[in-house]
């Protein structure tokens, strides 16, 4: 199974709460990543990409399951669900770190960053491939549903910065 990560060098700290997590399940699953990877572990890498070229390429990636860590700081609790949304498009069922960006109405896993939480969530995806690939679905559906700005989610955003309908 592929399981992986995309990101860029403002994550370091992000990173690091699964790092132990990579080398412990190095022989369990193929760990990709884009942007950045831990040290000292072995996985499929990709370097980060200019914005315009992230969709195409984090699709490409083809992960079956995403890891999300979030370091719980002041500075994180403030950051947007981004990530969930990017992956939800894309089809990739997540696991991120249990952290009020996260929390929502986004049908993702969410976790301490406890190396044990961590791996019992991993494996306990990686049982069901089916399973997984409905969770895929799920966020997909999610994203598609409640997220995109079309229709009335575009009226509200476009009365929030005060222009036209149409002009957005």
């Amino acid at each position: 199974m592929r399981v992986g990560w995309a990101g860029g060098v403002s994550h370091t700290g992000d990173l690091a709460e699964i790092r132990s997590v990579v080398q412990d399940l190095q022989d369990e699953v193929e760990w990709v990543f884009m942007g950045m990877k831990p040290d000292g572990v072995s996985c499929e890498y990709h370097p980060g990409v200019t914005i315009d070229q992230y969709p195409e390429e984090l699709a490409k990636l083809d992960l079956d399951l995403a890891v999300v860590p979030l370091e719980v700081n002041q500075f994180n609790r403030c950051k947007s669900n981004l990530r969930l949304l990017e992956l939800g498009a894309c089809g990739v069922p997540a696991i991120a770190t249990d952290i009020d960006p996260y929390r929502g109405d986004l049908p993702v896993t969410l976790v301490r960053n406890r190396h044990q939480d961590w791996v019992e969530a991993i494996r306990g995806h990686l049982d069901d491939p089916d399973a997984l690939a409905q969770k895929g679905d799920a966020l997909r559906d999610a994203v598609l549903r409640n997220w995109m700005l079309e229709g009335s989610f575009l009226d509200q955003w476009c009365r929030a910065w005060g222009v036209a309908s149409g002009a957005a």
